[in-house]
């Protein structure tokens, strides 16, 4: 039996940031993962507020412009310099990955198969080897092991489905967002380096993978850059909660936090995942220092994360609807003021708690109103 002071499970963003902002502590930390890194089904969008936390200015290929799309109507933006980078996951988190390790992480590369408690922490069977710790760190995403033995599964209408392709070898520096009508959602093509990562993404409970990719095949049929090119299916499941689910998540308990995805911190409109990823590794680490971890930790989920996520969830109650979506690419197209919200929204550096006054402020009255009243 290998005994440990922290178990993290789950090698993404957040369990990686975790891990290693333990260990630099004096932590002894193992983290177990058998898959990462890989590529993963999101676009690979890394806002400048998540670099930041890093400590980074860039790590990916910058991104000038996004054209966003519904029906028929197009609106292109520029983005200023370092507001969004556009990385490959698999380099990405192998990044962080290895710095972990660097900082005296050890790694087993092996699927968490077994959680068991115990009278003063937890054994986990991961392949032919068992670690026993004080604390589990659940960072294995929304079908990990860890939310389902540790706290409770997702059900369908808590999960986006997003299914799409690589499309490998196009030479494109734009972002695409095309808003779907049925079922309500939106389509993203993402730069990655060397190949595009272009997917749908809608709740689950009214959609499937199969219609999600049907959404995908067909958009990229129709786009120039991706013609002729190989594609490489994928799907992933993304947490995406209404407001009243977040109010009743529970982030932690005596022994265990979850992080990440595994805690449903993931944008319900934009599905963005990876700035609250980060955040909630680093929030664990520093729990882990105090008097009552579990508390701490949850507290501030709740005070800086959760507070975010509500008040996304109410504005999506609108957001995907066809009369909106429309409005808004004609408000972005027409006012320098709509723009701008919109590129900080992009970027994550305007929060929800204020997007409503701001849209107001801009004067277009109309948006503002169907924002404010969710039609």
């Amino acid at each position: 039996m290998e005994r440990f002071e922290v178990i993290v499970i789950g090698g993404g963003p957040a369990g990686a940031v975790a891990a290693r902002t333990l260990a630099a502590a004096g932590a002894r930390v193992v983290l177990v993962d058998g898959s990462h890194p890989r590529e993963k089904a999101c676009g690979g969008g890394v806002t400048g507020r998540a670099l930041a936390l890093l400590g980074l200015s860039g790590s990916g290929r910058s991104v000038a412009r996004v054209r966003v799309e519904s029906g028929e109507a197009a609106v292109a933006v520029d983005l200023p310099a370092g507001f969004l980078d556009v990385v490959s996951r698999e380099q990405f988190d192998g990044a962080l990955l290895a710095l972990a390790e660097r900082q005296g992480v050890q790694r087993v590369q092996a699927r968490a198969t077994a959680i068991e408690p115990t009278r003063d922490g937890w054994i986990v069977s991961a392949g032919a080897r068992r670690l026993a710790g004080r604390w589990i760190l659940g960072a294995d995403g929304a079908g990990g092991i860890t939310r389902k033995q540790l706290w409770r599964p997702f059900t369908r209408a808590q999960l986006s489905i997003a299914a799409g392709s690589y499309v490998d070898g196009p030479d494109v520096s734009e972002i695409v967002i095309r808003f779907v009508d049925a079922p309500r959602g939106y389509l993203w093509s993402f730069p990655r380096p060397g190949h595009l990562a272009v997917g749908t993404c809608a709740q689950a409970d009214v959609t499937s993978t199969a219609e999600m990719h049907a959404v995908t095949e067909a958009w990229l049929d129709r786009y120039a850059p991706a013609a002729g090119l190989p594609r490489r299916r994928y799907a992933w499941p993304i947490p995406s909660l209404d407001a009243a689910a977040v109010e009743r998540e529970r982030p932690a308990a005596d022994g265990w936090m979850l992080l990440g995805d595994a805690a449903a911190l993931v944008d319900p409109i934009t599905r963005e995942g990876i700035f609250f990823a980060i955040r909630s590794g680093m929030i664990a680490a520093a729990a882990l220092g105090g008097a009552d971890p579990a508390r701490e930790y949850a507290a501030q989920v709740r005070d800086e994360l959760h507070d975010e996520l509500r008040r996304a969830a109410v504005f999506k109650a609108g957001f995907f609807r066809p009369r909106f979506t429309r409005l808004l690419v004609d408000a972005v197209r027409e006012s320098a003021g709509v723009r701008a919200v919109m590129i900080d929204l992009i970027a994550g550096r305007q929060s929800y708690r204020g997007l409503k006054r701001r849209l107001l402020g801009t004067l277009e009255v109309g948006l503002a109103v169907r924002a404010l009243l969710g039609r």
